[in-house]
């Protein structure tokens, strides 16, 4: 497991909120070191070396001064906004209001203060809050709307020219439900005379959205709409305000229903003019994840710029901010491609291909040798956005998430820089005050960088950077390729052309990188189908501190016990790390650990990493001691048969504590009936303090009974910290989680704090008082699990490894801050593995004997589909409870047994039967299973389906019926069918309008291949050439250009899998594309060769009683336009060798 070193902290906390959730105080700083501009590509030995006797021909820009920047004034911190919408009032400060009555100021776009905190949506207080004064009673008509649900939305002010500060409040709630899950909703205005601190009083609610006909009827019509269609009329939210360049004032909102809407605005009143109804559409519609829409003219380049986020808010929904431009205020707004935005519309595939993506999901990765730590955000959204006419710099702020810090967000503010085309381009780094001229000259421009590519797709995860090197010659090399030039007659001015990706354009400037403290190059460009990438230049390193310092990171735990180790791949600029073991069976190269059965013995395991970098390399060779499993994973328990022991004998005793886990040796406990024998009676002020070390790695299950008294907020179950101060108990620690039957939702969670990271493993279900319930929480490698009485409630990451590298406390019913819990607890086990739901069930519900536990893991024990076995498969050598299995075999020549693999040699004439048996032990005690094996034969199998599309639709083998045409989607009709010259023979022409729908139930189970020719006359996005379908929402892809990094990818829904070939298939051109799936195993190849292998993939044909499958067309995406040829599917997996043979039998 890597030991990762951070260079920053950033040392503040936030709070939780959300667009629907809650808000809060947020404060702290972390400061800047003193810094100067860094060094020019003089000192870039990696990189300059290479330049060559081209550099002479390209145009350049010639050296000057560089410019500074006073860190001093770099005073960043974190301050929650949701939905910042800035305003700079008249004495130049910054304010930005958001959601929840949310506020905040700044006098730098640096350093944030919050002015308002935000109601809490679970129990607001607004008798006396910022802002209004008392909310309830100033909305009260509002309120009354959404069902007595209070609670504001992304807000609004502006100050307008008869002085007063005019705040658009607004709020959606079904309700039925509770939440806003449907358009019910109030947009209104409240002013201030002369703060803008208020206190605002209401001037009435001038729309509303979601009303009946009878309620429109009572007068709460908008326009001359006799009835509310969600789809097509907006949801009343997310207004924002915005003077054209005449002094027109505009008001653009809406979010998800019918789209985004402009509405003309009265300056007197602050009013919408009368006779617009709902005003105009300008983007979105059919519930499109589209909202947050924000206006900025610039007088730099005579746009409008129209910002809008879309996917959803939360960390993992993908929010990413676009933008379109016009030259009116009200539209029509056209993206890079001439798109009008007024035709975005849909699902996630219909909208994406519209709007600049401007800025999503993104991490600036921290590799190994990596002196600094990574930087990212997720979902950030909901943007505002500022001009400052006495610089003539624009501004982009904006609320954001970040990796692995759950859903706390923070405002952020990037400078907006225009392109030669007019386009605005965010900066890759926060702003800082630049001093001198911004200017990088081509010597400084030479280096290392790590590069974002943010596609045009709605990235749920972060975007990881690449290495890439700018060299003296224009040339570009590493993980990313191609060429780039500098112009010197439009300075700043840089243009892109990438291999794979196509050309950019853009702006290159001196940015403050806050993870080195410097000024660096960093470039921002776009592509005319809107797509931005980043780069931002790293310090000079020569080849040999490269290495070095790469070598020196290598580190490993010198103890391991876990299913996974980390083994680090690549290394910083760009290095390749490979792997060796000295014993692949305890330690594959792929990190997978299979620690010994009880009683075995611990193993000792060499790890040889080989670090390769521009031709040279350097070896480190660390030694792990991967220890035995104990028996049934159990390394304590617990049961307190009136006493605090361990009764496996591994752990010291227990001690009793007083109302905190410091308080060791106070409190009364005393014992009673319990779920089995005696349990252990916690009175409200006392608890128990586990002996330290209870767990030590990072995979780890807690399970207990409990009987509560009575549920109490936050009162703790089972807690554990990493001591703040090791030789100080009172120092209250800042790693910590808690397991808690009643957390800040009132449900059963983990909930957890790693400094400024938080963690709530949220069940959503809560447990009675006065009963007894079994309650169980798993870790593995971060992934949580949390079963209620055997069954999962809660799945999701990630938790942090606290207790690997840290001697941990642990405490049961008590931490520092909360009350104690109150109740019984009985049968406390710690389990150095993360137990499965079955697994809790056996050992600590039911409580199996061990021979019935040996029955169980029989039961459970498999290889997969030993239906048509073509190569070497791996045998399990252990199984659930810390089960030894061992296997023997009843034909070697055909199967041979070695360790944790079956080595198979395929029979030269016919398929081979073969029994591998398996015996299963658990303390001493053994029962057998045996598993038949099939073997298919040497030779090629014949597929079950062949279509060669010459000039027909007919499979050749006969075994099942022809295709037929579709229209534009599988479900339709319409289509023309065309033919045309293909890779053998005839091929399937398809057009983009059409596609072909096969017969159903090609693929039953989860052994298959297929493979086919492709000759793509476009790609779009997501576009399939094969589908096939369980159901809507259970599906295989094939898609020419798909979501990561628009590759060539077999992708899978619902059970998310992509199955990345790395690459994208060139148009114009034939490919042989074969997609192998052996029982889970994934294999894809291209061109005869394997690009990629996966395990996981999900069986989506097997449950299903009916499979579709369609050519070049699915329920959604654009038709493929290209031709296909030579589909064939199997039902088995093909080898390496059968699919190189089926790539060069084509002529």
């Amino acid at each position: 497991m890597k030991i990762q070193r951070l260079s920053w902290v950033l040392g503040s906390t936030l709070v939780l909120a959300a667009c629907g959730g809650s808000d809060g105080d947020s404060g702290g700083s972390s400061s800047s070191v003193a810094s100067s501009s860094s060094s020019s590509a003089s000192q870039v030995s990696s990189s300059s070396s290479e330049s060559s006797s081209s550099s002479s021909s390209l145009a350049r820009v010639e050296p000057r001064a560089n410019p500074t920047v006073n860190s001093e004034l770099i005073q960043y911190n974190d301050v929650a906004v949701h939905d910042p919408s800035v305003f700079r009032d008249d004495d130049g400060t910054y304010y930005v209001v958001g959601s929840h009555l949310a506020m905040a100021s700044s006098q730098d776009l640096i350093t944030w203060t919050s002015e308002a905190p935000g109601i809490a949506l679970e129990n607001p207080d607004l008798t006396d809050y910022p802002l209004f004064g008392n909310y309830e009673t100033e909305v009260a008509e509002g309120i009354e709307w959404t069902g007595g649900y209070v609670g504001s939305w992304a807000s609004d002010i502006r100050k307008l020219a008869d002085g007063k500060y005019y705040f658009y409040f607004n709020h959606c709630t079904n309700p039925i439900s509770g939440v806003c899950d449907a358009p019910r909703s109030y947009l209104g205005l409240a002013t201030s005379e002369d703060s803008i601190f208020g206190p605002y009083e209401n001037q009435g609610i001038f729309l509303w959205s979601g009303q009946t006909d009878a309620e429109i009827d009572q007068g709460y019509g908008v326009g001359e709409i006799e009835s509310y269609n969600g789809n097509i009329h907006p949801n009343a939210i997310d207004p924002h305000t915005f003077h054209d360049k005449d002094g027109n004032l505009w008001m653009i909102y809406g979010s998800y229903a019918g789209g985004i809407h402009i509405l003309a605005m009265d300056e007197s009143t602050g009013l919408p003019e009368p006779g617009q109804g709902y005003g105009k559409h300008l983007t979105g519609g059919d519930h499109s994840a589209i909202e947050g829409t924000f206006v900025l003219y610039s007088p730099e380049t005579d746009y409008y710029y129209m910002f809008a986020s879309f996917g959803g808010f939360v960390s993992t929904d993908g929010y990413n901010i676009r933008i379109a431009r016009s030259r009116t205020p009200d539209g029509p707004y056209l993206d890079a491609e001439g798109n009008d935005m007024a035709l975005a519309r849909g699902g996630w595939d219909g909208i994406a291909p519209y709007g600049v993506k401007l800025m999503g999901g993104f991490n600036f990765r921290s590799r190994t040798g990596d002196d600094h730590g990574s930087r990212g955000y997720l979902a950030p959204g909901h943007n505002s956005a500022y001009y400052d006419e006495a610089t003539g710099q624009h501004f982009l702020i904006t609320h954001t998430r970040f990796p692995d810090r759950g859903e706390q967000h923070a405002i952020r503010v990037h400078e907006l820089m225009a392109t030669a085309d007019g386009w605005l381009v965010a900066s890759p780094h926060r702003y800082a005050p630049i001093e001198g001229d911004n200017v990088v000259d081509s010597e400084d421009v030479v280096g290392d960088y790590q590069f974002i590519n943010h596609g045009k797709d709605i990235n749920r995860e972060a975007r990881q950077s690449q290495a890439m090197t700018l060299h003296d010659d224009g040339t570009i090399t590493g993980e990313v390729t191609g060429t780039y030039q500098l112009d010197p007659e439009a300075l700043n001015r840089i243009v892109m052309q990438l291999d794979g990706l196509g050309s950019y354009e853009g702006q290159l400037r001196w940015q403050w990188d806050e993870r080195i403290a410097e000024l660096v190059p960093a470039f921002s460009a776009v592509s005319g189908s809107g797509e931005s990438v980043w780069g931002t230049r790293l310090p000079a390193q020569s080849k040999t501190e490269v290495l070095a310092a790469v070598a020196a990171e290598l580190t490993l735990p010198e103890t391991f016990k876990g299913d996974a180790l980390t083994l680090p791949t690549d290394g910083i600029r760009g290095a390749q790390i490979l792997w060796e073991s000295s014993n692949e069976a305890v330690i594959g190269t792929d990190g997978q650990v299979e620690r010994p059965a009880p009683g075995s013995g611990d193993a000792s395991v060499s790890l040889t990493a080989t670090i390769l970098y521009q031709g040279d390399q350097e070896t480190v060779t660390l030694e792990v001691l991967v220890t035995e499993r104990m028996p049934f994973n159990r390394v304590a328990r617990f049961e307190f048969e009136n006493n605090l022991s361990d009764s496996t004998g591994q752990f010291e005793a227990a001690m009793s504590t007083g109302d905190g886990i410091h308080k060791v040796g106070e409190g009364n406990l005393s014992y009673t009936t319990g779920s089995a024998g005696q349990a252990v009676s916690l009175d409200g002020s006392s608890g128990v303090r586990f002996p330290d070390g209870l767990i030590n790695n990072y995979e780890y299950t807690l399970s207990l009974w409990v009987r509560p008294n009575a549920i109490t907020q936050f009162s703790p179950l089972v807690f554990g910290e990493v001591p703040g101060d090791a030789s100080d108990p009172l120092v209250e620690p800042s790693q910590w989680f808690s397991f808690l039957p009643s957390s800040w939702d009132e449900n059963v969670m983990l909930w957890s704090r790693n400094n400024d990271a938080w963690f709530d493993g949220a069940t959503g279900e809560t447990i009675p008082a006065g009963e007894w319930s079994h309650l169980a929480v798993s870790v593995s490698q971060g992934y949580v699990r949390v079963y209620i009485d055997g069954q999962q409630a809660y799945a999701g990451g990630s938790v942090a490894d606290f207790f690997t590298d840290n001697t941990g406390r642990f405490a049961l019913g008590v931490n520092y801050w909360d009350l104690p819990f109150s109740g019984l607890v009985d049968e406390f086990n710690v389990y150095d593995a993360a137990l499965s739901a079955a697994e809790v069930q056996a050992l600590d519900i039911d409580r199996l004997s061990t021979s019935e536990l040996l029955g169980v893991a029989r039961d459970q024990l498999t290889l997969g589909d030993t239906g048509a076995v073509i190569e070497d498969f791996a045998l399990p050598v252990s199984g659930p409870f810390a089960t030894a299995v061992s296997w023997t075999s009843s034909d070697s020549a055909v199967v041979e047994v070695d360790g944790a693999t079956a080595r198979v040699t395929r029979p030269a004439a016919s398929d081979a039967d073969v029994t591998l048996t398996a015996t299963l032990s658990l303390e001493g005690q053994s029962v057998t299973r045996d598993i038949t094996v099939t073997v298919l034969s040497e030779g090629m199998p014949q597929p079950a389906a062949r279509f060669s599309f010459d000039d027909h639709l007919d499979d050749a083998t006969g075994n099942v019926g022809s295709g037929t045409v579709t229209g534009n989607r599988l479900d339709n009709t319409g289509g023309s069918l065309s033919f045309d010259e293909g890779r053998v023979g005839r091929a399937l022409s398809l057009d983009g309008t059409y596609g072909v729908a096969l017969p159903d139930n090609l693929i039953t189970d989860a052994t298959y291949t297929v493979s086919m020719w492709l000759n793509p006359s476009a790609l779009t996005q997501f576009t399939t050439v094969f589908f096939g379908a369980a159901s809507a929402n259970s599906w295989i892809s094939v898609v020419p250009s798909g979501p990561v990094d628009e590759n060539t990818m077999l992708w899978s829904g619902e059970n998310w899998f992509n199955g990345d070939t790395g690459t994208q298939i060139p148009m114009d051109t034939w490919t042989h594309f074969v997609t192998v799936n052996n029982a889970g195993n994934l294999t894809l190849y291209l061109d005869g060769e394997a690009v990629f292998t996966g395990a996981g993939f999900p069986d989506v044909f097997t449950p299903a009683e009916t499979t579709v499958f369609g050519v070049g067309v699915n329920y959604w995406d654009t038709p493929y336009d290209g031709l296909v040829d030579e589909l064939s599917i199997y039902d088995v997996p093909l080898s390496a060798e059968d699919v190189a043979a089926l790539y060069s039998s084509a002529p």
